[in-house]
């Protein structure tokens, strides 16, 4: 039987060693939930530029400062774990002020607030849903759209098969 020595000064090295190893994976840790506390949201042109380029679809809120629902879907529907990571994943998201870009807002017939729109990855309007969208039915309609299953079904006949999830 082979007895393994370890003498005092090198104990307290592999203790050294350990403990920087476990603190730098809780940093990795962290940093992952750091970033995964907010949709990654884009500019209107950069985010068309990158739909294209990485042939995902688009998902556009239409907001302003003003608006109560608009802050609400900020700070529920967007904060949402799963709503933040299918939307990354499978979505390139951009926020569109209507104070600031009224012509995108008019282009888009937006009447009410918050507007959510799909695009495919060019660009092309897929849908578009008016006020506020709890985090449950934000996921649903993601994953409707980002799954193309539109270019199959309608969206009822969707929900109605996939409701037992």
């Amino acid at each position: 039987m082979t007895t393994i020595a370890i003498r005092p000064g090198k104990h307290i090295l592999l203790t050294i060693l350990l403990l920087m190893v476990s603190v730098s994976a809780a940093a990795a840790d962290d940093q992952e939930k750091t970033e995964l506390r907010s949709v990654t949201w884009l500019g209107y042109n950069e985010g068309l530029s990158q739909a294209r380029d990485f042939d995902k679809p688009v998902f556009l809120h239409f907001t302003a400062p003003w608006c109560k629902w608009c802050q609400k879907m900020k700070n529920e529907t967007y904060a949402d774990p799963q709503v933040i990571r299918f939307m990354d994943e499978n979505f390139v998201a951009v926020m569109v002020d209507t104070e600031k870009l009224p012509t995108l807002a008019r282009k888009f017939r937006v009447e009410s607030l918050p507007t959510l729109w799909f695009l495919d990855s060019r660009g092309n309007g897929l849908t578009s849903i008016e006020g506020y969208v709890g985090p449950e039915k934000l996921l649903r309609v993601l994953e409707y759209i980002g799954t193309k299953a539109y270019e199959e079904v309608d969206y009822k006949t969707w929900v109605r098969k996939h409701s037992s999830r």
